[in-house]
């Protein structure tokens, strides 16, 4: 296929989708008002149709002023109108003014010059096909002077006649003007007329200008309604119709003597679409038209100027495109478009060079570090798993995450994070050797290669040297941060023998160091795996359970110290599940917590307890007070105060009933856990400290909320007969609780002798497997019973209960 035909195919492709467009939204727009812009559309093109029409003889006016404002052919006429006229039809003024030119060049078939009493002075025909002048047809002059030779006389020297007449050869535009001298002046000395037939290469070039479809007829030939004629004197506009689909707009045309002659007429569809059809398919045609007159033109050009310089840069694209090579140029020359366009294309291939370079850069580097990036590690880790099969030889991955690196973030911005990631990278490559791989996998997480290692213990040494270069402190833009890591480690092939394994299992391992405490190492095992697979196990397991009702809530009695009454009992959870057996809360309250399953086991919780409180006071324990933890989830919730309100009042339990225990870091938070607690003391109910001197401990919190019970860690207990230091803090303790008139409790008491240290320390209460273990609330109404008439030499025998 040609060039040519693509650009006509190309110009003919965008004119359609153009008009499609066009049609579909008049579409649209038509559908409300078809009939109205039926009516309004086909006046306004036959209005057109007749403007060109007048156009045409306007035009011709404007052109003939020239000749009839001339002073020659004033003093022509003068002279031809003389008793005895001076010149004739072959005077040099008719062969100069009145030539072949003249008539070929304003499109004219007839030319007249008539005296102001008829006289004819000149008179021609000029015939197309022969391409030259003869005498006009029969009756012409006589269609010229019709109507009492109105159309050769004026009222003054700017009036003119312009219009149609009926000539034996059909219908003719014609115009006449005066002849009058250059500066517009008269006498008007007589008139010029000139002619051209309205025949079908005329008709054609009106329908062309006007973009319209349309043909002539005589009037005696038509019928015309009675009524033809418009008050304003607007043209007459009247329709046929055809079918329910087409119409046929008439407009009557009168002759230059008013009188009805032509009709013009054009079928147009009559709805809202068709017209709008029509419309697209007539500009598609003009525009096709168009297309076609402009390539015939400039196909030559394009030929012998263009098309050879466009193949050279075909054959060079094409050559470029096959080599794949972004080093290739083209040799530019010259200063016109083409080497423009070269110099461009080569412009181009640079820029793409250089993205492609930079994207190259991107595909492997993490761009704020510099470091290489997760999927270039994962590629470099598997390349380094073949090498090292095919050598039998270890290599190690090490998965190193910072520990508190969200609170630089949240403290200072991110801009002291990122700052301080470049930094740790920087650390991390320093005394790297060049087979090993330093990646940042995203946020603030890295990973190492080492390839080649003995095994996991020489992997460990490397991972405490970068473990100890990330322990030293940091300078960001002033400011020192400490700042430690916690590394995972896994070895090939020991604990995995793809890319994935060894990432999740190093991943793992640092999870363990994580929980262990941060800022620590530590290797994969299977045992971790386990580890994690049980509590993912367990945290998908926790809502079922709840449904299942694997949970049960035990109670374990606490004692007055001095007169040995039991005083309270403490709900503790416990879950039973149908598979493992029981699990210990110090297992699943964690995962509890961090899935947010904590909120409703904790509301059911409560909810137990109260209806457990119920079944005490059946039993004959109305004062029985019963502690219950909460988490500092359940704190930060909006709702809480109100859900704790809810129960108690459903239940029918009073505040004192119930003793919230919390942890101790709970009491140091300002946020809802911290409004919470102060709304819960205003509302009566009971404050408990869990686990106090194991937190971040605080006097001035201990001041600040009015608490009422403070509970010694175990962990003071189980060794205070032995170390001195432990019974020192428990003193410490219970003596701080006093002075702020709290009650003092000791919770893990296992023995008597820890009893017996307790009371004598001034403890308040005491709780423990010495006094009972958990019980469930059937038990501990028999415990009640049976402790009521006991004594403190009988505690011993009821250990075992």
């Amino acid at each position: 296929m040609t060039l040519r035909k693509k650009v006509l195919m190309f110009v003919g492709m965008i004119v359609l989708f153009g008009l499609a467009c066009t049609y579909f939204s008049l579409d649209r727009i038509l559908l409300n008002r078809f009939a109205q812009l039926d009516e309004r559309a086909l006046n306004a093109d036959m209005k057109n149709m007749i403007l060109t029409l007048e156009h045409e003889t306007e035009n011709l006016k404007i052109n003939m002023t020239d000749y009839s404002a001339s002073n020659a052919t004033y003093d022509f006429m003068t002279k031809e109108l003389m008793p005895e006229p001076i010149e004739h039809e072959d005077a040099p003024y008719i062969r100069s003014k009145f030539n072949d030119a003249f008539f070929q060049t304003n499109l004219l078939h007839f030319a007249a010059l008539i005296g102001t009493n008829g006289q004819v002075i000149y008179n021609r025909f000029y015939d197309v096909a022969a391409g030259r002048q003869t005498l006009p047809p029969v009756g012409m002059i006589d269609s010229v002077m019709a109507n009492r030779g109105a159309l050769i006389h004026f009222d003054g020297e700017f009036q003119s006649e312009k219009g149609v007449i009926a000539t034996s050869e059909g219908p003719m535009l014609v115009v006449s003007l005066p002849v009058i001298r250059s500066t517009m002046e008269g006498p008007i000395v007589g008139a010029l007329v000139i002619g051209r037939f309205l025949d079908a290469m005329e008709i054609e070039r009106l329908m062309i200008l006007n973009y319209s479809q349309f043909s002539f007829q005589l009037a005696n030939e038509v019928q015309i309604p009675e009524t033809h004629a418009n008050a304003d004197g607007s043209p007459f506009i009247w329709f046929d119709n055809i079918s329910n689909e087409k119409v046929v707009v008439h407009s009557l045309v009168k002759d230059v003597f008013g009188n009805p002659y032509l009709v013009l007429s054009s079928e147009k569809t009559r709805n809202v679409y068709n017209p709008g059809q029509f419309a697209v398919k007539l500009y598609a045609l003009v525009l096709t038209l168009i297309v076609l007159f402009i390539s015939v033109g400039i196909m030559v050009v394009i030929d012998r100027m263009i098309l050879k310089r466009m193949e050279g840069l075909v054959i060079n694209f094409r050559s470029i495109t096959q080599k794949q090579d972004f080093t290739l140029r083209i040799s530019s020359h010259g200063s016109d478009e083409f080497a423009q366009l070269e110099k461009e294309f080569n412009t181009m291939m640079s820029s793409l060079e250089g993205s492609r370079n930079l994207l190259e850069k991107q595909a492997i580097y993490d761009p704020l570090t510099l470091l290489t990036n997760r999927a270039y590690f994962f590629n470099k880790l598997e390349s380094a798993i073949s090498k090292a099969k095919e050598q039998e030889v270890r290599l190690a991955v090490l998965f190193i995450d910072l520990d508190r690196f969200k609170w630089v973030n949240d403290t200072w911005g991110h801009d002291y994070g990122d700052d301080l990631l470049k930094v740790i990278a920087s650390r991390l490559k320093e005394g790297m050797e060049p087979e090993n791989t330093v990646s940042r996998l995203g946020g603030d997480e890295f990973t190492v290669l080492l390839t080649n290692i003995a095994g996991k213990e020489a992997a460990y040494l490397k991972a405490h040297q970068i473990h100890t270069a990330l322990a030293s402190s940091y300078s960001i833009k002033g400011r020192q941060f400490d700042t430690t890591a916690s590394i995972g480690i896994s070895i090939y092939p020991d604990d995995g023998s793809t890319p994935e394994e060894l990432v999740k299992y190093a991943d793992i391992a640092m999870i363990k160091s994580k929980e262990s405490g941060r800022n620590l190492l530590s290797a994969y095992s299977n045992i971790l795996l386990e580890d994690l697979e049980r509590k993912i196990m367990l945290e998908a397991q926790l809502a079922s359970a709840m449904v299942n009702n694997e949970f049960h809530v035990f109670y374990q009695p606490i004692v007055d110290a001095q007169t040995l009454q039991v005083v309270k009992v403490e709900a503790l959870l416990r879950w039973d599940h149908p598979e493992i057996g029981r699990i210990s809360p110090a297992e699943f309250i964690p995962i509890a917590e961090s899935s947010g399953a904590i909120i409703a086991l904790g509301n059911w919780v409560l909810n137990q307890a109260c209806s457990d409180i119920k079944k005490l006071r059946e039993f004959g324990y109305p004062d029985l007070i019963v502690t219950v933890n909460v988490s500092v989830m359940q704190l930060e919730q909006d709702q809480f105060v109100e859900v704790l309100s809810k129960i108690l009042s459903e239940a029918q339990i009073r505040t004192e009933d119930i003793e919230l225990e919390i942890t101790e870091s709970t009491t140091m938070s300002q946020g809802k856990a911290a409004g919470a607690l102060m709304r819960l003391l205003d509302l009566g109910v009971k404050i408990s400290v869990d686990d106090f001197g194991t937190g971040y401990s605080s006097l001035s919190y201990l001041r600040r909320y009015p608490l009422h019970t403070i509970k010694i860690d175990k962990s003071f207990i189980s060794d205070m007969t032995v170390v001195d230091y432990d019974r020192t803090i428990a003193k410490a303790i219970i003596d701080l609780g006093h002075h702020l008139q709290l009650k003092v409790v000791a919770e893990g008491i296992e023995t008597e002798e820890h009893f017996n240290l307790l009371k004598a320390l001034g403890c308040d209460e005491i709780q423990g497997y010495y006094i009972s273990k958990p019980l469930d609330v059937e038990s501990v109404c028999e415990f009640l019973k049976d402790r009521s008439a006991a004594s403190e030499s009988t505690i011993a025998q009821n250990n075992n209960l």
